[in-house]
């Protein structure tokens, strides 16, 4: 009987502390297919609910996206054509992280940080290494450059090459190519094309109401120029995406489509 009750114990307070060692640091709250984590012991398909863990590489394709949630409530989007890899994520006991490392490897990303100290994280690209100090920002990664737009708070580009610029203005775009930093300030007439690239700030239905950027459509022209009203659905017949983002709305729980369009809420509206 003793011997039981040890046992019984014994389980009891393993299932308590089971979630502190759980290998999951974020969680895909909002997936739609065409989606995989890939690690060296082979590929899995994601699906809203599914658990991401540091290692993995988030890869997406022509009709993919994984809206995470960290668990510092950093919010982050992998759009689609992308891939990202989750490199470090280290949690202090008041539920803040210590270090979030990724590195976006290719495509279209949406940042949104958490309760985390701002010098935890830190974003790297094949061409870029970028310091947050600020809250939201669109990040798009191409064989040659790598681009950052800024919605609110500030942030740091450093080129390979240890050229830096401070992106701190509402819509300003920073570059980074060929081992060379610049930035492009709002009424720069050189801005637009460059804002002009990153997907999200053209079309938000594809994203949950929390992943959403207040008015992002505004930073796609110059202040002298009209303001295109923001589009909730991009012009096409069929209600599909562009092929080169192509998805299309909605999240998905295990393959279903749970709905799009939904209002955006919260502290970021």
């Amino acid at each position: 009987m003793k011997n039981l009750l040890l046992a019984g114990i014994a389980v009891a307070v393993g299932s308590l502390v089971m979630p502190a060692f759980a290998d999951n640091e974020g969680t895909a709250v909002g997936v739609n297919p065409d989606a995989i984590a890939r690690i060296n012991t082979g590929d899995r398909v994601l699906i809203a609910g599914a658990g991401i863990s540091v290692g993995e590489t988030l890869v997406t394709g022509p009709r993919g996206q994984v809206q995470i949630i960290f668990a510092d409530d950093t919010h982050m989007v992998v759009g689609p054509n992308s891939a990202l890899r989750i490199e470090t994520y280290l949690m202090r006991n008041n539920g803040t992280a210590e270090k979030l490392a990724v590195n976006a490897l290719a495509g279209s990303f949406r940042f949104i940080t958490g309760r985390s100290p701002k010098p935890a994280y830190q974003i790297n690209t094949p061409t870029a290494a970028i310091a947050v100090r600020g809250t939201e920002f669109d990040i798009l990664v191409t064989p040659t450059d790598t681009r950052v737009m800024l919605y609110e708070g500030a942030l740091q580009l450093c080129a390979s090459g240890a050229d830096c610029e401070q992106v701190t203005d509402r819509c300003e775009v920073g570059l980074s190519s060929a081992g060379q930093a610049d930035l492009f300030t709002r009424n720069d007439p050189k801005r637009p094309p460059l804002a002009d690239g990153f997907y999200y700030a053209h079309f938000q239905s594809p994203l949950m109401g929390e992943f959403r950027v207040s008015g992002a459509s505004q930073c796609l022209k110059n202040p002298s120029r009209p303001e295109p009203a923001e589009s909730l659905s991009p012009s096409s017949s069929s209600g599909d995406l562009p092929t080169n983002n192509g998805q299309t709305g909605g999240t998905t729980t295990g393959g279903t489509t749970t709905g799009n369009g939904q209002p955006c809420t919260g502290r970021r509206c």
